[in-house]
């Protein structure tokens, strides 16, 4: 009441805050191994830890340990502080996903030529699509391989984040494969540059991150 209130406000924002940057001071960590995987490592430990903190904690949280009288935060800067924090840290988690993208883009109408009297594009014009298709794939094999194996502890955040990242690139790979998987683009080895379809890759995604338990 009062006063008191307010003092005790004040104090839990304290050992909040503490808490936020002892997380983050830990988070550092793993940013000191290998760069790209060690940044999706440092970002996943403060989703996992942020997320967990606005369910126990949070006015409208859903504690995972069942105890719904436990003491709340009501607070409006709470909310605000860990919703933020994990947002960030999601876009730059997302991010690492981006990349592959680079390799979606369209290859004009132009430059498409076919070698006479066949249905093949010529030399120069298939490469244009194998690049996109090696680069695509080979990207993918090597984020997916250092980030299956990443530790999520609740299984609706490991849901969120699998369909987040499907929503980063799929639907570019959608629209990509569809189109020019239809095109021959190589005599020999097409089915090695298609051999991830969109569903392929939804697949996999929903195989991403692990349970410690």
């Amino acid at each position: 009441m009062g006063e008191e209130a307010g003092e005790l406000d004040s104090f839990i924002r304290f050992l909040v805050m503490r808490l936020v940057n002892s997380l983050k001071g830990k988070a550092l960590n793993y940013t000191k191994h290998s760069a790209d995987i060690g940044h999706a490592r440092s970002s996943m430990f403060m989703m996992n830890n942020t997320f967990y903190l606005r369910d126990e904690l949070g006015p409208t949280g859903e504690s995972i340990m069942g105890n719904y009288d436990d003491f709340r935060i009501e607070s409006s800067w709470f909310v605000d502080k860990v919703n933020k924090l994990f947002e960030s840290e999601k876009g730059k988690y997302l991010g690492q996903w981006e990349a592959l993208n680079t390799h979606l883009t369209s290859v004009e109408h132009d430059e498409l030529e076919y070698q006479k009297n066949d249905t093949i594009l010529s030399l120069d014009s298939g490469r244009l699509i194998k690049s996109r298709f090696s680069g695509f794939n080979e990207d993918f094999e090597r984020i997916f391989e250092e980030h299956k194996d990443l530790c999520v502890v609740d299984p609706r955040l490991r849901d969120l984040l699998q369909k987040e990242v499907a929503g980063v690139f799929l639907p570019n790979y959608r629209r990509f494969y569809d189109k020019y998987s239809k095109i021959r683009f190589s005599k020999k080895h097409q089915n090695e540059y298609t051999k991830y379809s969109p569903y392929k890759i939804e697949e996999l995604l929903n195989q991403l991150y692990v349970d410690p338990e």
